[in-house]
């Protein structure tokens, strides 16, 4: 009993913090991409035995290329609450446990207990990045401010929080796979290792931060821990294979910007390594190694991005929530080792000091996690409309909109929730020239490329949270007002056909990919094409990952389809294959080889099997 007391009494702590998470469905945290977590989960829910193409996001993706899918499958699997309710729930557990498996983590590095409970106490209660980072300090929280908990509830950060619960397991994991030499304990090790991987992209890039930092102290095991490496990536590969990998570091420069110069991100890394050398040298015990190496590893981004500027990596600044539990540890054991004899004195004085700042994370988390009726939002309302009206077609919803359109409805859009997924390299420039583009004809040419049937802006006194749109009235007197609440507005685009088939001839098509979100001019052919009352209509129904097209054709006539080009994508007309392949604007077109009545059928066909092709 008394060795589960301390982390039982950190799980206790972090519900008495956080426990109202559990009961809340739609917070009021109206700017977090939360929001396209439960849509995952949601997706999942109603499609889980057909999980290959996913047609609501950016004009179709591979489901791989949503997110690392572990959260969302387990947010799923919980079919007695709402998929809103159970994504707070799920994620409050993986935060409310963070601090325990630290614990069992410093546990088996150094063997004390109230060493462990010093770590995982200071992991829940102080955000030491507030103290380091003045973007943190003036986040909102100050100095004394639960910072996991405000990323996980403000800025939607569940997937990675719970990556970093998981993260101390797999260490601890791989640490006794290595000394009890079992196939158990190996297979334990990969699958740990794996969870990370899947749940978030953050967290495995720390996760190998951790296991560098691990291998560097311990002075062995290089090729055991590459060969369960090896076995854990074979496990997450369907989920996140080498092409969804490949997609996601191509589409990262659009998200984070570009990186430090070469030459200085090289000298700061080899300072790095010196750095790491000399501790790596030291005599100090292997557990004090490792989280000083951890703290290295995990610290030299942030703040390398918020002293000086600098961008190590994708991302760099996300990683000081890695920071703060490096720092837990490396803190606890340099104090314990340090001071001997007055660890007693020391455990009373935690205790004692850990009061105020407990009542300060209450404080925050209660100002943190506040209800919301969801159907008062213009998120909501604009969802329901777009669901009423569009029948299914195509829309262009920006912000905290399309955040949450797909929270509620299958209403496919443009944008989406995870721009790193992308597969056609048009995309980053035709959302930003339809955001902060001046023209509004530029913008109607690229809506009208991608199949978008209606556009929702949201001028300056719009109730959408993030206002992107540099010119809200671009489309005043080119497009047909639709609905409009105050500074919201919706637009049709008045399209001849609102298929995503279109007939065409092949000279029709954008004659060379566009140089960037100004240069139209291959765009005006095809829109034109589709808007030309001598071609036949193609009605085209859709199933998740595949669709039937009818129309009449004549000789030599193509289809085109206003949907992501990918290799798996398989036509065929009366059974019989039919060639597919990518037009400059980077969607499908079909030569279907017929003439008069065709129905001709698409489907993907890769699934959740390992991708080689992007």
């Amino acid at each position: 009993m008394k060795r589960s007391c301390p982390p039982l009494a950190l799980l206790l702590l972090n519900l008495w913090i956080a426990g109202r998470l559990l009961a809340i469905e739609y917070l009021d945290q109206m700017g977090s991409i939360e929001s396209t977590h439960i849509t995952l989960a949601r997706w999942v829910r109603e499609n889980w035995h057909d999980l290959g193409w996913f047609p609501l996001w950016y004009g179709g993706i591979p489901w791989q290329n949503t997110y690392p899918p572990l959260l969302h499958l387990i947010v799923a699997a919980l079919g007695a609450m709402s998929p809103a309710h159970a994504y707070h729930a799920v994620t409050a557990a993986f935060y409310c446990l963070g601090p325990v498996t630290l614990y069992w983590l410093a546990l088996r590095l150094c063997g004390s207990r109230a060493c462990s409970f010093a770590a995982g106490l200071f992991y829940s209660l102080v955000s030491t990045s507030a103290f380091l980072i003045p973007a943190v300090r003036r986040g909102g929280l100050g100095f004394s401010g639960p910072r996991r908990l405000q990323a996980m509830v403000q800025f939607g950060e569940g997937p990675h929080v719970a990556a970093m619960t998981l993260l101390p397991l797999a260490i601890l994991l791989l640490s006794l796979a290595l000394e009890k030499r079992r196939w158990f304990w190996w297979m334990a090790a990969a699958l740990g290792m794996a969870s990370v991987a899947l749940t978030n992209w953050l967290g495995a890039v720390a996760l190998a931060m951790g296991v560098t930092a691990w291998l560097l102290a311990r002075r062995e095991g290089l090729l055991k821990v590459a060969a369960v490496a090896a076995l854990a990536y074979l496990i997450a590969s369907p989920w996140i294979p080498p092409s969804t990998i490949r997609t996601i570091a191509a589409n990262e420069r659009f998200v984070s910007g570009p990186l430090a110069a070469p030459v200085l991100r090289i000298a700061i890394f080899l300072a790095a390594a010196v750095a790491a050398w000399v501790i790596w040298r030291c005599k100090a015990a292997a557990h004090i190694r490792f989280s000083l190496l951890f703290l290295l590893f995990t610290a030299l981004p942030p703040l390398a991005s918020a002293w000086g500027g600098v961008q190590l990596i994708p991302q760099a600044d996300r990683y000081h929530l890695e920071m703060e539990m490096a720092l837990a540890l490396a803190g606890a054991f340099l104090v314990w080792e340090w001071l001997p004899r007055r660890r007693l004195a020391l455990a009373c004085l935690l205790l004692l000091f850990s009061v105020y700042p407990a009542l300060k994370c209450f404080k925050h988390a209660q100002w943190l996690i506040r209800p919301i009726q969801i159907e008062r939002t213009i998120e909501y309302r604009e969802a329901m409309w777009f669901d009423q009206h569009m029948q299914g077609r195509r829309v262009f919803a920006p912000g905290s909109v399309g955040f949450f359109l797909n929270v509620f409805t299958d209403t496919p859009q443009f944008a989406g929730g995870f721009d790193q997924g992308v597969i056609n390299s048009l995309w980053p420039h035709a959302q930003y020239q339809i955001l902060s583009g001046e023209e509004g004809a530029v913008a109607i040419l690229w809506l009208k490329s991608f199949g978008v049937d209606g556009v929702a802006v949201c001028g300056p006194r719009s109730h959408e949270y993030y206002k992107p749109f540099h010119n809200p009235g671009k489309f005043d007197g080119l497009l047909t007002e639709l609905w409009r609440d105050g500074d919201d507005v919706i637009y049709g685009l008045g399209r001849r056909s609102t298929s995503l088939a279109h007939v065409i001839q092949p000279a029709d098509l954008a004659p060379r990919p566009p140089a960037g979100g100004l240069d139209v001019d291959p765009l005006r052919p095809y829109v034109a094409a589709m808007d030309n009352p001598a071609y036949p209509l193609a009605e085209m129904t859709w199933y998740r990952h595949s669709g039937i097209i009818t129309s009449r054709l004549e000789k030599g006539q193509i289809l085109s389809v206003q949907m992501s080009f990918h290799p798996g994508w398989r036509a065929s007309v009366n059974g019989q294959p039919r060639r597919t392949y990518r037009d400059n604007l980077g969607q499908l077109v079909i030569e279907p080889d017929c003439e008069g009545a065709c129905t001709v059928e698409i489907r993907y066909t890769q699934g959740l099997a390992p991708q080689l092709l992007p």
